[in-house]
């Protein structure tokens, strides 16, 4: 009987079907490309349906963050018995159509005879599979902006024409954006979310937005462009760093393989969530209740951006001090993954931003799609005096080429820009979008109306004021390939530096290159400097209310300490890389001082089957202080006020300080609680030591940067200042005491 029952049970038609199904037209779901028309219509069809009859349909994409079809591009219109899918996807893979169609009134659906559908009168549901290919060049890229809009960036660029940081970085993601556009694809995507201690995104929804798609881009000026939205908006608050990496991350989906994000900013974070330097919590984004909470950030906490869920390449692009800077590469590198390692572009001073920023940007750009085309060939700086000409090579086998002129607007609105080629003058195709820079775009399709070819000498002259023009040239190229590194490990003062070139033509070793590295150092100990140089409190300086004071420092120096801003200014040296199977290495030792080091790599060769040729890389190292020495650095308590007043100047082994700006950075542990440390700015901290923690001979532990520089009992800092120890007090004068009396009786015995 339970056997007769199971088969009946078995064998019973599918309630889901009652007779009638869910049709395609064609009768095969087509597989779409991207970013060409799909189109697909679902039909109820079956014995108990009426062409008068009218239904509900939802349909869902499960394997998709929001799981529509808006999410891969795709709109669905009802029309009575049929839905009607279109639109030109804008992800691909395999994906599951979840069809439900319901019945607007009733009981719509009949059955035919002998079958029992009492379980799905009002509707029936279907999975429809479907398929999108891609058929681009390559595969889509996602980028997102995370941009650093606190009040900090509302202060003016020293020695520009009234530029503030806020404007020159808009005129750099305009550029970055325009680059981007020229070297799109159809379903390449953006995001951007700016921060202060609020999240602000662009535009509503929030997310990523196609970017390049053929028929319908995103506009890079005017109604809906981020340039539009970037104007609307103005620098004001605290900096929730952490907060706009976390907004940004929340962008992401796996449908998208190549995630990339950028990161701007120009200060240390001060607002909670923040990105932890702590050990144990370090590069963990959370709320650690130590700052004021930022408003708006996603709630998804903790980030651990060194194995996220879902894994992203980050850019870091800063100006600051070292403390910053070495934030912000160890952010680039956080990811144990090491497909996933980004690179950081550091800035610490605000001379030539506008150029800069835009080389910063422009070498970003190329690493956003290094798995594709783009590269750089040169970025000159010339010193302008009246006229000026530098010349780019492109090589045979590139079949695009974009040269842009970066300057101050004053200067440049003033400057008559060339380009030639062959005799011929490209001059009126100069684009004037951006009031900082000027671009020009030429493809192997375009220039046969001039009856010439891409691949050659390309000449850019400039005739006007005087003052510094930078001239970007990058081209795309399919054949050749060029990595450059600096090794994979942090450097600290002294360590010899790794240079490495990779460089191949269709993907075989391309030798015989000249390659050189040219480095800009620091022309001397930038904490040293920043720790000796006296602050600076001038009038209505745009500071954030919120700042540590050596943030705060910092700012005022590089805004109106012309001293400090020309110290800060690199010293020039360069090193020939030796070359074998299409790896050039060499190294650089002459890294005593700490600060940020630019290495910029030249490439350059006539090569009988890849022709003549030239590339450009730009690599950067925050080298910073190293450890803490235990000759040179003082550690000390003096009496203040009636108080006990610890001392603390860390300096490393070149005597060197440590610099201000580190309350993050420098942790002292007494009987396991911490000490509240105080920046005096010039390289020392100090903290109050109650009286009540040093009974007992407490253990004291001291990290810098994470790293160990002393633990053990505070009695064992003896001899460097510290005042006698209660417990020597209470329990070593007595027990001295006790030793006489004994020694005395001793002497009575005999």
């Amino acid at each position: 009987m339970v056997l007769l029952i199971l088969l009946s049970v078995w064998c019973k038609p599918a309630l889901a079907q009652c007779d009638n199904d869910i049709t395609t037209t064609p009768a095969m779901p087509p597989a779409g490309e991207l970013c060409n028309p799909y189109s697909l219509t679902l039909t109820v069809s079956g014995p108990g349906v009426q062409n008068t009859d009218s239904f509900n349909w939802i349909v869902n994409v499960p394997e998709v963050p929001m799981g529509t079809l808006a999410s891969i591009g795709l709109t669905g219109t009802a029309m009575g018995t049929s839905y009607k899918i279109t639109g030109e996807p804008t992800a691909f893979g395999n994906f599951t159509l979840q069809v439900t169609t319901q019945c607007t009134a009733g009981n719509c659906f009949d059955c035919g005879a002998g079958n029992d559908c009492s379980g799905c009168r009002d509707h029936i549901t279907k999975n429809i599979p479907i398929q999108i290919t891609n058929g681009a060049v390559r595969v889509p890229v996602d980028v997102v902006l995370v941009l650093d809009m606190s009040g900090s960036m509302m202060q003016t660029v020293p020695g520009s024409s009234s530029l503030s940081k806020w404007a020159v970085l808009k005129e750099s993601v305009q550029a970055f954006l325009e680059a981007y556009r020229a070297w799109g694809e159809c379903s390449d995507r953006i995001g951007v979310t700016y921060f202060d201690d609020a999240r602000h995104d662009f535009k509503t929804p929030r997310g990523m937005y196609v970017f390049n798609h053929e028929t319908t881009p995103m506009p890079l000026t005017g109604t809906g462009s981020i340039q539009e939205d970037m104007n609307a908006k103005g620098p004001a608050g605290l900096t929730c760093l952490g907060g706009g990496i976390l907004e940004g991350y929340s962008f992401f989906d796996a449908m998208h393989p190549k995630r990339n994000m950028i990161v701007f900013t120009d200060g240390m974070q001060n607002t909670d969530p923040m990105v932890s330097e702590a050990p144990g919590t370090n590069m963990v984004i959370n709320d650690y209740g130590m700052r004021p909470d930022g408003t708006g950030f996603p709630a998804t906490l903790p980030l651990d951006l060194k194995a996220p869920a879902i894994k992203f390449r980050t850019y870091t692009v800063g100006i600051g001090d070292n403390a910053l800077n070495g934030l912000l590469g160890n952010i680039a590198q956080a990811p144990t993954d090491n497909d996933f390692d980004g690179e950081s572009f550091p800035i610490n001073t605000t001379t030539n931003l506008p150029a800069n920023l835009d080389m910063s940007f422009s070498q970003t750009f190329v690493e956003n799609l290094a798995q594709f085309s783009p590269q750089l060939l040169d970025i000159r700086r010339i010193q302008l005096v009246q006229e000026a000409s530098t010349i780019f090579v492109a090589n045979p086998s590139a079949d695009k080429i974009m040269l842009r002129i970066v300057a101050d607007p004053a200067i440049l609105a003033k400057a008559r820009i060339q380009i030639e080629k062959d005799g011929k003058d490209f001059s009126s195709l100069v684009r004037t979008t951006g009031s900082m820079y000027r671009t020009f775009v030429m493809d192997t399709i375009r220039i046969r109306r001039y009856e010439t070819t891409l691949p050659g000498k390309w000449t850019v002259r400039i005739t006007g004021p005087s003052g510094l023009y930078q001239v970007t040239g990058i081209v795309n190229d399919e054949k050749i390939d060029v990595t450059a590194s600096l090794g994979h490990r942090s450097y600290a003062p002294g360590d010899a530096v790794s240079l490495e070139a990779l460089l191949q033509y269709k993907d075989q070793p391309l030798n015989g290159a000249h390659a050189r590295v040219w480095v800009a150092r620091p022309g001397q100990d930038v904490n040293d400097l920043f720790a000796q140089t006296g602050a600076v409190n001038p009038r209505d300086f745009p500071s954030e209310k919120g700042n540590d004071p050596g943030q705060t420092k910092y700012e005022a120096l590089l805004a109106f300490d012309k001293a400090f801003t020309a110290a800060l200014q690199p010293t020039i040296d360069s090193v020939s890389l030796t070359g074998a199977a299409g790896k050039y290495t060499g190294s650089y030792n002459n890294t005593q001082a700490s600060g940020i080091y630019t290495f910029i790599f030249r490439l350059q060769g006539n090569d009988p089957q890849a022709g003549q040729y030239e590339r450009f890389v730009l690599r950067t190292a925050v080298i910073d202080f190293g450890e803490a020495d235990r000759q040179k650095t003082v550690i000390r308590t003096v009496n203040a006020n009636a108080q006990t007043v610890l001392q603390f100047i860390p300096k490393n082994k070149f005597g060197s300080l440590l610099g201000p700006n580190r309350l993050t950075q420098v942790h002292i542990l007494l009987g396991g609680k911490p000490l509240a440390l105080t920046d005096k700015l010039d390289g020392s901290y100090e903290a109050i030591i109650p009286d009540s923690q040093l009974d007992g001979d407490p253990k004291v532990t001291i990290t810098i940067k994470g790293q160990s520089y002393y633990e053990g009992p505070y009695s064992d800092l003896a001899g460097t200042g510290h005042k006698k120890h209660k417990w020597l007090l209470f329990i070593g004068v007595p027990l001295l005491i006790l030793i006489i009396i004994w020694l005395a009786r001793r002497r009575r015995k005999r």
